[in-house]
């Protein structure tokens, strides 16, 4: 591109990226398609402004779009070319049929500014400012002399003038705190600048903003320490689905806790095994009313296991709590198993949505988990770089980190010099938010009461739904 000068006339073709840096965006998405002029430059810090149809002047990114300087027409005034911005948006704004549409051209653009080439004197408060400005950015003034950065900042925001400045300099490095906070005032939708310039584990997907995290870390947002049963590691082994509760004696009673709870279909799935068992084993001592009643018909000691002995025994609920109580191991066991599984599964589930619930609005927005993966070149044992896949977990948490930044800002607006705090310093939402837990703004998470005992309703469904596993 050639170097712009004071006085040059561009024609702004497009943005060079379908999505364009924030202040890239702002300042010149209203003159996309538009002629404008080339109002100031200093080649020493690389600051060119431009007039624009709304401000006053903004400033020029070069390697944000396309352009080209229009060399045929005479230096102008900005005013000039700032009136000629207004009539041609007026213009195309307007509902015009596609013929019409055929005259909105680059040729219409250059004949407008050939009709508006007359100069116009430039506000000298304007020029005022940004002669301050460039000072400031230049090293040549200190914003002290207007009383601190706040006095400063008011000024210019009296004026209307603010985004002249673009907060991310390094020359306002010292004031970054009460700048992003000013700019957040003028403009809300300024937190989702700093969001994708700053948060490193935050990811911006269709418009929402997601959280990336871990177990550990949203175990950390809970006070453990205070009037609390659980660990912070026992947290986050819940969260992660791996919590262990090392205890296998869900039931004494088998029959009772489990048999008597199945469903007639399950009920006969099970039938089915004590038959085999049954049958195997030909005769069955007398350990129940009914195993005593039978002996006594076939005048014997025990009691011969027949097909129609087998049929009553089953009808008997007694004898089958006996068996399976006592006698068939395997059978228990197996019931023992599904139930132990369900028992614990239903628990820690009821636990994991109680510590979500605590999670909700305060650090995320929803308990959705998203499970995702990528790719990352890295360096193996013999020190090839080779592609790994690394697994990530993301909550959606737009209105949060909406909050906790907006809070932090509020917070932090005062401080200012080399010794504050920012939110580069910090460069994630979840340390924003440990700060703000820090500075006493916001308190950890109670641990939620966490029940002893699982939901009988959801253990009974969940052992009826997966008895067709075992039996």
């Amino acid at each position: 591109m050639t170097k712009l000068k004071k006085g040059d006339i561009i024609y702004i073709k497009s943005f060079l990226d379908d999505n364009p840096e924030f202040y890239c965006w702002k300042h010149l998405k209203d003159l996309v398609g538009m002629p404008t002029q080339v109002t100031f430059v200093n080649h020493n810090n690389g600051i060119i402004y431009i007039t624009h149809p709304f401000y006053d002047k903004v400033p020029f990114n070069e390697g944000c779009v396309d352009y080209e300087v229009l060399n045929d027409y005479e230096e102008g005034e900005h005013q000039n070319i700032k009136s000629s911005q207004k009539d041609i948006l007026s213009l195309i704004q307007k509902d015009i049929s596609d013929k019409d549409k055929d005259f909105v051209t680059d040729y219409t653009f250059k004949k407008k500014l050939k009709e508006n080439e007359e100069e116009k004197k430039k506000s000298d408060k304007e020029e005022k400012f940004l002669d301050i400005i460039n000072d400031i950015e230049n090293g040549d003034l200190d914003v002290e002399v207007f009383g601190g950065i706040g006095k400063f900042l008011d000024i210019i925001k009296e004026e209307d003038m603010l985004h002249l400045i673009n907060p991310d300099s390094q020359v306002w490095s010292d004031y970054q705190n009460q700048l992003f906070y000013a700019f957040y005032q003028n403009d809300s939708s300024f937190i989702w600048k700093i969001v994708d310039k700053y948060l490193s584990d935050v990811t911006e997907i269709g418009g929402d903003y997601y959280y990336d995290t871990s177990s550990d870390e949203l175990a950390g947002f809970f006070n453990t320490n205070y009037r609390s049963e659980i660990s912070s590691n026992a947290i986050e082994s819940i969260l992660s689905g791996e919590y262990d509760m090392n205890f296998w004696d869900v039931t004494d009673n088998v029959y009772r806790d489990v048999y008597d709870e199945l469903t007639p279909e399950n009920k006969k799935l099970v039938n089915e095994r004590i038959v085999e068992e049954l049958k195997d084993m030909e005769t069955i001592d007398t350990h129940t009313g009914l195993l005593d009643i039978i002996a006594n018909e076939q005048g014997r000691e025990d009691v011969e296991l027949t097909e129609e002995v087998i049929s009553r025994i089953l009808n008997d609920d007694g004898t089958i709590e006996y068996l399976i109580n006592k006698k068939f191991d395997d059978i228990r066991s197996d019931l023992h198993g599904i139930y132990h599984g369900c028992y614990e599964g239903v628990l820690t589930d009821e636990w994991y949505e109680s510590l979500m619930r605590e999670l909700t609005g305060f650090v995320i927005d929803n308990d959705k988990r998203d499970e995702y993966s990528y790719k990352k070149q890295v360096w193996d044992k013999d020190s090839n770089r080779v592609e790994k896949t690394f697994y990530g977990t993301r909550y959606k948490a737009t209105n949060c980190i909406y909050e906790v930044v907006s809070e932090w800002l509020e917070e932090n607006k005062n401080c200012e010099g080399g010794y504050c705090d920012t939110i580069e310093y910090f460069g994630n939402y979840s340390r924003l938010l440990a700060d703000l837990i820090d500075d006493g703004v916001r308190e950890l998470l109670r641990v939620p009461r966490l029940d002893e005992y699982p939901d009988h309703r959801k253990v009974e469904s969940c052992v009826n739904g997966n008895i067709g596993d075992y039996f």
